[in-house]
């Protein structure tokens, strides 16, 4: 009964969005919120913020997972933290660097989810069936175009344009190099790890299908069907965009407690 009750307080997990130059931060259990600038947070570093830097800065990045910390509700039990960074941060050094030395002996776990991915998640691209998808993110100087499958993203292209300037020809000659890009054979992904006979017979058939005639894109709510219902064979369809990582990150921190309950 006592081991229960520990587990049950331990489950603490704030969820941080540091992109876009802000500070979104949330614990589902506590209705916790935090909608900040960093250029408020940290003004005599960030004043204003002409780029993404600070992901590097460890100074910085410390500084502002510490005024997450101090702005939630305080526990006997250090929380967990789930945050998103931007996908072309994918060296583990730099990761480690990023988040793990800053937060050094202050959070009880953490892990690490790519805008991208939680972008998809957020937006209601079901990830986890065995159909490549292709699903596009744009933000305001980058755009993402990458295959979903099986709770991954393949393939990503990274065009340095944002919403504002992206067209109809970039979406098409991006899908174009993603789809010509992607490979005839299942990915490392799936052979390099244990899998039944069942779910690898399942993946391997899935990936030799047809990539899903369906574009998922994700865009400011003002620029839905901007480019059309159609590239195309493709239908286009507009997802969610203007909370798409914070639910991602809700989604991801569900998926987390279920898996610690399954265990326990």
């Amino acid at each position: 009964m006592l081991e229960n009750i520990i587990n049950f307080m331990r489950k603490r997990y704030i969820g941080v969005d540091l992109l876009n130059g802000k500070v979104r931060a949330f614990e589902k259990k506590e209705n916790t919120f935090i909608d900040k600038s960093i250029g408020e947070i940290l003004p005599n570093i960030f004043n204003p913020i002409n780029n993404e830097n600070y992901w590097y800065d460890i100074n910085a990045m410390e500084q502002l997972l510490n005024y997450v910390l101090s702005n939630v509700k305080k526990s006997l039990f250090r929380p967990g933290l789930v945050i998103a960074i931007p996908f072309e941060i994918s060296d583990i050094k730099n990761k480690a660097s990023i988040v793990e030395e800053a937060s050094k002996f202050k959070w009880s776990n953490i892990y690490i989810l790519s805008n991208f991915m939680c972008a998809a998640i957020g937006s209601g691209v079901r990830i986890e069936e065995c159909r490549r998808k292709i699903f596009i993110y744009s933000l305001n100087d980058l755009t993402y175009f990458g295959l979903v499958f099986a709770g991954n993203i393949f393939n990503v292209k990274i065009l340095k344009r944002g919403y504002n300037k992206l067209t109809q020809e970039d979406i098409i000659n991006n899908i174009g190099n993603l789809t010509d890009d992607a490979s005839k054979e299942l990915p490392e992904q799936f052979t390099n790890i244990k899998l039944s006979e069942k779910d690898l017979e399942e993946v391997t058939i899935g990936w030799k299908l047809e990539i899903e005639r369906t574009i998922y894109l994700s865009v400011p709510t003002n620029l839905k069907n901007v480019f059309g219902l159609n590239i195309g064979k493709n239908q286009l369809v507009y997802l969610e965009y203007e909370n798409c990582i914070i639910e991602g990150l809700k989604n991801a921190i569900s998926k987390i407690n279920t898996m610690k309950i399954r265990k326990g």
